[in-house]
């Protein structure tokens, strides 16, 4: 995205500002009247007509399958969307997961997690984990994904399956990823609230909200506080300009002082979330080649990884119901 004209940077800056006023301090939205707007607005960029998509239900957790046609699958994507831990849902995510799909030939899988304030830490990182138990995966390259909060879940998912011994994804990927809820990270430090839709007051208050009863930095909701040896390959993206650069640079380095392959995307003037919107924007556009290129890099080691895990799981296939009642074997 070509840098706009300092009258147009005045009139987005401004628009952010008014729009938190507006939403805080007039209107005084809560985390559910936000869901309900933001759901509603979603209607309107439904994504791609051609692919398929279908809801679910795995291990108990709401999932929206998004499939690009009929033709079997190369992988699975579980995609944690974002949303601050309060809001977003597969609607909102409906448009990037489909293009995803047709750029990839991978099905996108759209948890329904539990959000804050109704359900604090751990109700989120537990359904996404019930999620990936049950999505097969012997045939399949897997990875996990996730934007913002959604980031947080997905890197916290792989540090819990490392912590207990167990099998992590392909890969990890990460859109603008919110790591760090300390009230000191680098992120709220900064505070580059001028191009984003949130600032730190929004930050700290839904942190807060969603570590519960745990301190903001503990790693178990700060996961770029925790360890990350042993990690999958990654690949991590963010703007220049966003509010959550801080935390994608600093996991960026820590990734590499734990020698795993992270592949790093910078765009240089995107505004927080436009992953979302590939139908409108060149730099959503961008992003979706850019994961399908790295997923097309990523097979062949995957499905090399995929031959060891087959020869040691014993058989087994995955029930998943389907919306309606019916199931569909996986």
């Amino acid at each position: 995205m070509m840098r706009p004209s300092v009258w147009a940077e005045r009139l987005l800056t401004t628009g952010h500002r008014w729009g938190r006023t507006l939403r805080r301090d007039w209107a005084g939205m809560t985390p559910a009247a936000i869901r309900t707007v933001l759901d509603t607005l979603a209607r309107l960029n439904p994504g791609p007509a051609s692919v398929r998509f279908e809801m679910l239900t795995v291990s108990g957790v709401r999932v929206a399958a998004v499939m690009a046609g009929d033709a079997p699958a190369l992988g699975r994507i579980v995609l944690a969307h974002g949303g601050g831990f309060a809001f977003g849902s597969p609607r909102t995510h409906r448009a990037f997961a489909a293009h995803l799909a047709l750029e990839s030939g991978w099905e996108v899988w759209l948890p329904d997690y539990p959000l804050t304030p109704e359900a604090p830490f751990p109700a989120a990182v537990d359904a996404l984990r019930r999620v990936w138990d049950a999505a097969p995966r012997q045939e399949l390259c897997c990875v996990v994904a996730g934007d913002s909060a959604g980031g947080n879940l997905a890197t916290a998912l792989v540090q819990r399956l490392l912590h207990e011994g167990k099998p992590v994804p392909d890969a990890l990927l990460l859109f603008s990823p919110w790591l760090d809820l300390a009230r000191d990270s680098d992120s709220n430090r900064l505070n580059l609230e001028a191009l984003s839709p949130f600032d730190r007051s929004d930050m700290e208050t839904y942190g807060a909200l969603y570590a519960g009863a745990l301190p903001c930095e503990d790693p178990r909701v700060s996961p770029l506080r925790g360890s990350a040896a042993g990690f999958p390959p990654v690949f991590i993206e963010s703007s220049e300009v966003e509010y959550l650069r801080p935390d994608a640079q600093a996991f960026v380095e820590v990734l590499k002082q734990a020698g795993v392959a992270v592949e790093e995307r910078t765009e240089a003037f995107a505004l927080h979330g436009w992953q979302l919107f590939p139908d409108l924007l060149p730099e959503a556009q961008r992003s979706v080649q850019a994961v399908g290129e790295f997923l097309r890099r990523l097979q062949p080691a995957a499905a090399s990884r995929a031959t060891v895990r087959r020869g040691k799981a014993s058989a087994r296939s995955s029930s998943v119901k389907v919306s309606g009642g019916a199931k569909r074997t996986a």
